[in-house]
């Protein structure tokens, strides 16, 4: 019976050996995100939102047809100049991370990505305190409530 009990806890350690280890994949291999979209370990940050892949085209292409299957991320090509090959992947739910879309793009044997970040730009925020604005502020012609002594 203590050779099941053994058995058994050896089990339970090893997998949660492996479960810990899964993370550390990820980790070693280098891959990060920009909004949420994955990049894979190498690339580089060349610009806001811009970056160079370490791969070939080829590659890249294999790389997101893991990451972003393309029964769940549509991809269209884009049209542009000659030499220039570019594919649009579309995030069908932009709500659930930062990311609304990638362009994927090779121009002289160099790989990039440019994301494109599907959070709204920053309102400008109101004065402190709450301010309300002056009389300054309000519409022309609006009338005035009177006061309490009419």
């Amino acid at each position: 019976m203590k050779t099941k009990s053994w058995s058994c806890c050896a089990a339970v350690a090893v997998v949660a050996l492996a479960l810990s280890l899964l993370p550390a994949r990820a980790v070693a291999s280098g891959e990060f995100k920009s909004h949420g979209f994955m990049l894979p370990g190498g690339s580089v940050k060349i610009d806001e939102d811009r970056f160079r892949l370490p791969q070939s085209w080829e590659e890249s292409l294999k790389f997101y047809k893991t990451a972003y299957p393309p029964q769940k991320f549509p991809r269209h090509a884009l049209h542009s100049q000659s030499g220039v090959r570019a594919l649009h992947i579309d995030n069908p739910h932009p709500a659930e991370d930062e990311w609304q879309g990638v362009n994927l793009y090779e121009n002289k044997g160099e790989v990039r990505v440019f994301v494109l970040n599907s959070l709204p730009t920053q309102q400008p925020q109101q004065p402190a305190g709450g301010a309300r604005p002056g009389p300054e502020a309000q519409p022309a012609g609006a009338a005035k409530k009177p006061g309490p002594r009419g």
